[in-house]
């Protein structure tokens, strides 16, 4: 079916029935809808960008119409799709047993208002919004921050999909000629087979069709990156690829878990105090690990409960911790 155009204005106004004026859509973000703060991850420090509640309104409406229409390579990108999980990206890689893991250095801050612009423009057809090369630059002053993909806005993850889907798509067609299994998860690329051998020559074809397709804007994070092979821990995305070929958490994680589970059956006053958060962040981040072991292996889940009590196990899965 082809794509029914309408120009921006009409789109505008079909979603916000009159509540917001196409004119304030249209002005310039200014640094009071920018709330820029710092978070520390490892040794660096990133940009977060929370952006103000109109800023947040008008990038709904950019995903709804324009973002949500960008191209994902489905074969092998597994990050920010609906139904979708880390889990299946490790899934692909359990038959192997040899691996590369790797991640992109600085993502989004590397994926400039050039590769943006780029992106959209050969979407341009699929994209339902029939002026769009008319408002095209102010759209781009909307999704990036100082001319690059930030931290913190809605748009950015679906950004960094399509942004690479033309790599995805290649890198993908190569590694299916050399026997090699390639999935991406934002930032973070495995590469698997039964030889190593092949995952070499893999490793080799990423940096060069990396460098070539993005003129070495995006570059592999050369400190992260590692060989991987059966008869070792296989850590993929944060999961184990056990012996057996089944996937579980890692062992730090279960040894967090228990501890907290334990504490808060037998000891609520050490339980409330070992993060040094409070009670109720403490229960917050028990509730997310457990749905993260939700996500990732349900026997552990099981023996969780044998173990602590179905109820206490269950309530954190369920219960909304503020």
């Amino acid at each position: 079916m082809p794509i029914v155009k309408k120009p921006l204005k009409t789109l505008f106004e079909a979603m916000f029935h009159g509540k917001r004026s196409f004119a304030d859509f249209m002005r310039e973000a200014s640094e009071d809808d920018l709330g820029r703060t710092h978070i520390r991850q490892g040794a660096k420090r990133r940009e977060l960008v929370s952006p103000s509640e109109r800023l947040r309104a008008y990038h709904s409406f950019l995903r709804l119409f324009l973002v949500d229409f960008l191209p994902v390579h489905e074969k092998s990108v597994f990050s920010y799709r609906k139904g979708v999980s880390a889990r299946a990206a490790v899934e692909q890689h359990a038959p192997s047993r040899h691996f590369f893991v790797t991640d992109i250095e600085s993502f989004f801050p590397s994926l400039t208002r050039g590769i943006v612009r780029e992106t959209i423009t050969n979407a341009m057809a699929e994209i339902p919004i029939a002026d769009l090369s008319d408002h095209l630059e102010h759209v781009l002053d909307l999704l990036c921050v100082d001319d690059a993909v930030p931290i913190g806005f809605s748009t950015s993850p679906g950004l960094s999909n399509a942004a690479l889907y033309p790599f995805d798509a290649a890198f993908h067609a190569r590694c299916q000629q050399l026997g090699v299994i390639y999935t991406r998860y934002a930032d973070d690329i495995v590469l698997s087979s039964g030889e190593r051998s092949a995952v070499q020559e893999g490793e080799v074809a990423l940096n060069e069709l990396l460098d070539r397709m993005f003129r070495g804007e995006l570059r592999l994070h050369r400190g992260k990156s590692k060989y991987l092979h059966v008869g070792g821990k296989i850590k993929l995305l944060g999961m184990v690829l056990l012996p057996n070929r089944t996937i579980s958490v890692d062992t730090s994680v279960k040894d967090e878990i228990e501890t907290m589970l334990h504490l808060y059956l037998r000891d609520r006053e050490r339980f409330n105090k070992m993060l040094e958060v409070g009670s109720a962040k403490t229960e917050a981040r028990l509730a997310g690990l457990l749905n993260y072991v939700n996500t990732v292996d349900q026997s552990y889940l099981e023996k969780l409960r044998r173990k602590y009590g179905a109820a206490v196990v269950d309530m954190f899965l369920h219960r909304s911790f503020g």
